[in-house]
């Protein structure tokens, strides 16, 4: 069952304004988001969107874009919070992605960065994330 705090969250951020605009971020830089799919991304200006772990179908992650709210709703799916840290992982190419063996260790890094930074004290995002995710589809 989901905690009342992190549902009241979620609908207090989806009217926020209180966000990091575009022109106002760092190539690289890891942030603190409101997503759809994840907590922390990392900046990709040429694809105007965070790069992050996400859980879909099993219990392992691959990469993903969260487009920023700027972009107009319903492509826009995440706001930045705050910055966490730069990003000195080599990021892959869109088409590797899905690649387990090339993006495990980034993975990795966001996973860590989120549940060193959850979105609300004590809540476990990222486990919650595998959790709904990879049992989803079991049968």
């Amino acid at each position: 069952m989901i905690d009342q705090g992190v549902i009241n969250w979620h609908l207090a951020m989806q009217d926020s304004t209180d966000y990091l605009h575009i022109d106002s971020l760092i190539p690289n830089m890891a942030y603190a988001i409101w997503a759809r799919n994840a907590y922390v991304g990392i900046w990709l200006p040429e694809q105007k969107g965070f790069l992050i772990s996400r859980y879909k179908v099993n219990p392992m992650p691959f990469l993903f874009v969260e487009y920023h709210w700027d972009i107009v709703e319903p492509s826009g799916t995440a706001k930045p919070l705050r910055p966490l840290e730069k990003c000195l992982l080599l990021l892959p190419s869109c088409s590797d992605y899905r690649n387990d063996e090339i993006n495990s260790e980034l993975c990795g890094w966001l996973d860590a960065l989120e549940e060193h930074n959850p979105p609300l004290p004590g809540w476990d995002s990222v486990g919650k994330r595998r959790q709904t995710n990879a049992g989803r589809f079991q049968f």
